[in-house]
């Protein structure tokens, strides 16, 4: 008799959760991970590979001031970009797809 309550709230909360995972797709938030092959001498893009054979794609975002820069963990300043993060260096980049692909987040462990 008590499982059945508990049952319909596992039910709920995956339910809701699932309903937030679709959320996020709509809003086009992407991410992929892949090596570096270009930066902008501005600092204003940037470049990568991701995946290999048939599922391989290049990724290039816009950086603007909303850009996050994560370096081993921490937040570090975007004029770092260039300093931080050097051509083959392999990046997580979250972007956000509009008619631009903007970034989000650059990612370097």
């Amino acid at each position: 008799m008590k499982k059945h309550p508990v049952c319909t709230l596992f039910f709920v909360l995956a339910l809701l959760l699932f309903t937030g995972l679709i959320y996020a797709g709509a809003a086009g938030t992407q991410s992929g991970t892949g090596k570096v092959i270009a930066i902008d001498p501005q600092g204003q893009g940037i470049v990568i590979d991701v995946g290999t054979g048939k599922s391989a794609m290049t990724v290039g975002a816009v950086v603007n001031a909303d850009t996050t820069l994560i370096i081993k963990g921490k937040n570090v300043p975007l004029s770092d970009l260039r300093k931080d993060i050097r051509m083959g260096d392999r990046v997580t980049l979250k972007y956000t797809k509009t008619d631009d692909l903007y970034a989000k987040e650059i990612i370097k462990k």
